[in-house]
């Protein structure tokens, strides 16, 4: 491995993620490298939005929703509630590209997105899912640390 000058941090709101925010931004600031944050945002959200209001409590009218104005309003609450926090963790004095909000698995959208920009290093929470769809699927963790094309830290 070179020298680290672009770091990707995979971010999902999670305790393991706010973990990650704060060993990335340690990182950048050590070898003077950039930070990308990325979420992504699995396609089973949008699958939901077909089940009806009940299955989406609060006060946001999911169900009347069409599929682009759900993912501008998942994508406007991710922006509040997982970017900007780890916008925070990682603090004002890093060079910390535009966020990055994509739409698929997220394993496989982690590791296209590096490799498609040029990361030198992915850094991840170690966990973020539920117990029962790691046990089904296997960790993203897991996943990315296989299959990336470039280095992974998994961060507790």
């Amino acid at each position: 491995m070179g020298t680290v000058k672009h770091i990707l941090l995979a971010c999902d709101g999670s305790e393991h993620a706010e973990h990650a925010a704060q060993f990335a931004a340690s990182l950048a600031r050590s070898c003077a490298a950039r930070i990308t944050l990325l979420t992504v945002h699995p396609e089973d959200l949008l699958l939901l939005n077909a089940m009806g209001p009940a299955v989406w409590p609060g006060s946001i009218p999911y169900a009347s929703m069409d599929t682009d104005e759900l993912r501008q309003s998942i994508e406007a609450r991710a922006t509040k509630t997982i970017i900007e926090p780890c916008l925070k963790i990682c603090g004002g004095d890093l060079e910390i590209g535009a966020p990055v909000q994509v739409w698929g698995q997220p394993a496989e959208q982690i590791c296209q997105w590096a490799e498609a920009n040029e990361v030198d290093l992915v850094v991840m929470g170690s966990r973020g899912q539920s117990s029962f769809t790691r046990l089904l699927l296997g960790s993203v963790s897991t996943q990315v640390t296989n299959h990336a094309a470039c280095p992974v830290a998994v961060v507790r």
